[in-house]
C-alpha cells in the first residue's frame, strides 16, 4: 500500500526541489497552475514546470490537508510557519514512489498544458469515427462536440477506399506506442477509447477497476499524453499518428500581459517607457521581462545586465548553492537589483534545461 497518494506524491517531489527557498504556497499556484511571474518565475528557477497546472481544482483545504499528512507521517517537518522540508524517511518513501510510478517522469505540465487535451480530443474522435465509418456504420455518439475538434477531424479523414489501410495504420503505430508506456500507462488510455460497438470508460469506472483515485486515473492519462506529444515531435517514426499533434504548438507561452510587453520591447522601447505607456508599474514590467527570458531562448538579456555582473550573479547562485533571491541580493554589490538577479537565473535555467 502506497504511503503517498499521487498528489502528495507530487507535492513531496516539488519540496525536495525547492527546499525552504519558498513557501508552500508557492507550490499551491504551481500546482494550480496560477500564471502569475512568481509562479512562472518559480518553474523555472528550480525546473518543476513539469507540475505546472496538474491540478486546476485542488482547494487550498485540501492542500493544506496534504502537507498536514506529510508532517504527520514524518514524512516532512516544518522549518517556519510556511516553509516545510522532507525527513529522510519522505526522502526515502519519495524514492519508493518514483521508482513504482515512472509516469510521473512523463509529466511536462507547463509544456502542454495548453494543448494536450485537444491531441486527446483529436486523437480519439479519429479512432471512433473511422472505426465506425469502416465498417459502413453512420450512426453513432461523438465522443465530442466541440466544433473545432469535430471540424478537424473531418478535414482529416482518408478517402472511403483509404478507411481500412489507414485504420490499420493507426493500430500498428498506436500499439508500438503503447509499447514504450508502462501497463497502467497504456490501460487507462485504452480503456478510454470507443470505437464500433464499444463505448470508452469514464475515468471514474477505470478508478474503480483499478481500485484507484478518478485524480490518479486523470494524472496517470495526462502523462500519457505528455509522453504522446514529445514522441511525435521528436520522432518520425509515427508518421500517421503525428498528425494529432500539428498545429497546435506555439512558439513559446506567454500569459496576455506579457505577450503585450514583449511587442512593445521588439520595437525598442524601454523598461520605463513601457511602463508608462501601460499604465503599470516598472515591477510588473520587468516581471514580464523575466516571464519572456524563461519561455524565448532567442531573447537577449544584454540590454538589462552586463555579462560582467551576469557572470557574478551565477558565481554566486553557484557557490552558495542557492536559487533564493535575497540571500544572493546579500552578497552582491548593490547596484545588481533584484530583477537582474531573476532574470540571469532564469536565462540559466532556460540555457542548462532544467
Amino acid at each position: 500500500m502506497e504511503t503517498l497518494t499521487i498528489r502528495q506524491a507530487i507535492i513531496a517531489t516539488v519540496i525536495a526541489t525547492i527546499q525552504t527557498d519558498r513557501t508552500i504556497y508557492g507550490i499551491y499556484h504551481l500546482l494550480k497552475g496560477k500564471k502569475s511571474a512568481q509562479t512562472i518565475q518559480d518553474g523555472a528557477f528550480f525546473g518543476v514546470f513539469s507540475y505546472f497546472g496538474l491540478f486546476p481544482k485542488l482547494e487550498r483545504s485540501d492542500f493544506e490537508n496534504d502537507i498536514s499528512h506529510l508532517i504527520s507521517n514524518h514524512l516532512a517537518i516544518k522549518i517556519e510557519e510556511d516553509r516545510v522540508k522532507l525527513t529522510d524517511y519522505g526522502q526515502k518513501e519519495l524514492h519508493h514512489f518514483q521508482t513504482r510510478n515512472h509516469y510521473v517522469n512523463d509529466l511536462r505540465g507547463w509544456e502542454y498544458q495548453s494543448y494536450a487535451e485537444e491531441v486527446w480530443l483529436r486523437l480519439s474522435l479519429f479512432i471512433q469515427v473511422i472505426s465506425n465509418l469502416s465498417v459502413g456504420e453512420r450512426s453513432f455518439f461523438p465522443i465530442t462536440h466541440q466544433t473545432k475538434i469535430q471540424q478537424w477531424v473531418k478535414q482529416h479523414l482518408p478517402k472511403v477506399e483509404d478507411m481500412n489501410k489507414v485504420s490499420k495504420q493507426i493500430h500498428v503505430e498506436l500499439e508500438r506506442f503503447l509499447s514504450t508506456c508502462s501497463n497502467v500507462q497504456a490501460a487507462i488510455f485504452v480503456h478510454q477509447l470507443s470505437g464500433r460497438g464499444k463505448i470508452g470508460l469514464t475515468r471514474q469506472q477505470i478508478a474503480e477497476q483499478l481500485h484507484s483515485t478518478v485524480e490518479a486515473v486523470t494524472v496517470i492519462q495526462l502523462s500519457t499524453i505528455h509522453r504522446f506529444i514529445l514522441t511525435m515531435e521528436r520522432t518520425e517514426a509515427f508518421p500517421y499518428l503525428s498528425i494529432f499533434v500539428e498545429g497546435l504548438k506555439p512558439a513559446f507561452v506567454l500569459t496576455e500581459s506579457a505577450k503585450q510587453t514583449f511587442l512593445l520591447l521588439e520595437k525598442g522601447h524601454t523598461i520605463e517607457e513601457i511602463s508608462d505607456m501601460r499604465k503599470l508599474k516598472k515591477n510588473t514590467i520587468e516581471d514580464h521581462v523575466v516571464e519572456v527570458a524563461i519561455q524565448n531562448p532567442n531573447f537577449s538579456i544584454r540590454p538589462f545586465v552586463s555579462e560582467e555582473e551576469e557572470n557574478l550573479i551565477l558565481h554566486l547562485a553557484e557557490t552558495l548553492q542557492t536559487s533564493r533571491l535575497r540571500t544572493i541580493k546579500e552578497q552582491i554589490p548593490k547596484e545588481v537589483e533584484y530583477f537582474m538577479i531573476r532574470l540571469v537565473l532564469a536565462r540559466k535555467k532556460v540555457e542548462n534545461g532544467t
